[in-house]
């Protein structure tokens, strides 16, 4: 019994050791995203300054929305790493018979069952869809009036 409980703990610690190198990747793409963002802002700023013909404001809605369908990836990336993580963790719990995973793992197990972090999810989604409108918005409503 003593030695199923040493692999299940080393199992369990390899995983929450992948589960940190997958948070670091989604951590780059998320900084990448907000970098985009920011881009596309200011690509916009400076079309309106520069009064940019059509053509202009359509590649710089067009690049908005690229950057809002590239976030909804990075975000889908996240949620994938935290859906994937939790049922792996189920199913060494399940796999490990009368031993039982550690309190952490379990708690984060139930969290995901219940639908995982909602604010962020909402919090993400807020951030995307302000940011498009902060870039294109302005590109297409006279605000001068």
């Amino acid at each position: 019994m003593e030695d199923a409980l040493v692999q299940s703990a080393m199992a369990e610690i390899a995983m929450w050791d992948a589960f940190a190198a997958g948070r670091t990747a989604n951590a780059t793409g998320f900084l990448a995203i907000v970098l985009a963002v920011w881009v596309a802002a200011r690509f916009s700023s400076v079309s309106l300054e520069k009064n940019v013909n059509m053509l202009g404001k359509v590649f710089v809605t067009a690049f908005a929305v690229g950057v809002f369908l590239s976030g909804l990836v990075v975000y889908g990336n996240i949620g994938g790493l935290y859906e994937g993580h939790a049922l792996a963790l189920s199913t060494l719990d399940s796999a490990n018979g009368d031993v039982d995973l550690g309190p952490g793992s379990q708690a984060f197990v139930a969290a995901m069952a219940e639908g995982g972090n909602m604010i962020g999810k909402v919090g993400g989604m807020l951030m995307l869809v302000a940011a498009l409108g902060i870039a294109v918005i302005p590109l297409w409503v006279n605000t001068s009036d």
